[in-house]
């Protein structure tokens, strides 16, 4: 058995995994994994030490993850699963709190599990220097279409810790907001981007921002760098996509969707080596499958396997992998063109051409993308439900 999270890093010195949530879950993950169904005595004892070395409890030079993505929602998942704890933390804030606005008290929560969250990267920021050990800190997806109010929060977040790294959304408001920050050698995390065209608008902002700042700067800002999420399994699983396969019976199977992403995200990683943009693709949402030989897999790990770009992963995904792949080795994929074939299949898609597609969008059409509308339908419900939680202890 070996830890094939470990191992997808050998394939590449580029390769990152991060902790897609915040770590103040760890415990909780821990504690799961403590029953992980299926497994022999031996097996679970296996994962228990391999989990015992990846992250908080063994030495920095040992640890799994590079960095952290987390958001609003993620920090009210802290909330709901540490619930007695931040029930504590919250009552405690609220005495130091004058204000009588629900929402100003979110915030202040939300910061502190920012804040805490970089206080347990801070050691691998440090002994890095300033490469690996960041966290996103979003700003609220209620004010993903307000740019002032976005570069508000955003220069509150940023002054939390230097390894806070301010996740903006790809909207046509928030597509500017990477050159502000990049200016001010603020590094950034593009989120909410499903296409080539969302990504290269950010990549290009992300560019000028920093060119700005190398020519007006002395001391460039220590540890910056960018980043930009592709969010696999949300553009595929799109009514826009997935819906409109099902709805005209499409010929096109759950595997052969996921060609898409392999599609968008290796010709960006291209793109910007070609462009020499200073940034890097970062992968989240991938799905589970299950094989024809009832393994449980995971395609868009597979695919960019061997790649220079980031894979941030939750909890239960990690877990996965650990026990699911931990006989089996990970190929070097990355170098491997998309199956013909399947490409073709997918072009029958009008929302796979426009997505693979550089010009397939405007920036100002970016607000109704499918996959933007749907995800930010279901990110500001969630923190809707944390304001509420929150404003509870006025």
């Amino acid at each position: 058995m070996h830890n094939p999270w470990r191992e997808i890093k050998t394939l590449n010195p580029e390769t990152e995994i991060w902790w897609d949530s915040s770590p103040l879950v760890w415990p909780n993950f821990k504690d799961k994994m403590k029953r992980y169904p299926g497994l022999s005595a031996e097996e679970q004892s296996w994962l228990n030490a391999e989990i015992e070395t990846m992250f908080f409890d063994g030495p920095v030079e040992n640890w799994v993850y590079d960095g952290c993505t987390t958001n609003p929602p993620l920090s009210w998942a802290v909330l709901q699963t540490r619930k007695e704890e931040w029930a504590g933390i919250v009552a405690d804030m609220r005495k130091s709190y004058t204000g009588k606005s629900k929402y100003g008290l979110f915030r202040k929560v939300y910061i502190e599990t920012v804040k805490r969250g970089a206080e347990k990267f801070m050691p691998l920021f440090e002994a890095s220097g300033g490469k690996h050990g960041h966290i996103s800190g979003q700003v609220d997806p209620l004010l993903s279409y307000n740019g002032p109010a976005m570069r508000e929060m955003a220069d509150e977040l940023a002054e939390i810790s230097p390894n806070v790294m301010i996740k903006i959304p790809g909207t046509t408001e928030g597509i500017p907001i990477f050159k502000y920050l990049a200016s001010r050698g603020v590094s950034t995390n593009a989120t909410a981007v499903f296409n080539l065209s969302q990504i290269m608008a950010v990549a290009e902002n992300v560019a000028e921002g920093r060119k700005i700042h190398l020519a007006e700067s002395g001391t460039p800002r220590h540890g910056w760098r960018a980043v930009c999420t592709h969010m696999n399994g949300r553009l595929e699983d799109s009514a826009a996509f997935r819906g409109v396969i099902d709805k005209k019976n499409l010929n096109i199977n759950a595997f052969e969707l996921r060609t898409a992403t392999e599609v968008v995200v290796k010709k960006a990683a291209r793109l910007f080596v070609e462009r020499d943009l200073p940034i890097k693709m970062l992968n989240c949402s991938a799905r589970k499958h299950v094989n024809q030989k009832g393994e449980i897999v995971y395609p868009h790990i597979e695919m960019f396997a061997g790649g220079p770009v980031v894979y941030t992963v939750p909890p239960d995904v990690i877990g996965d992998v650990l026990v699911h792949y931990r006989n089996k080795s990970f190929k070097p994929n990355w170098n491997s063109e998309p199956d013909t074939a399947t490409v073709e299949k997918l072009n029958q898609v009008e929302y796979y051409r426009r997505s693979v597609d550089e010009n397939g969008f405007a920036v100002e059409e970016f607000n109704e993308i499918t996959s933007m509308v749907e995800n930010m339908n279901s990110f500001q419900a969630a923190i809707r439900d944390m304001i509420q939680y929150v404003g509870s202890f006025l």
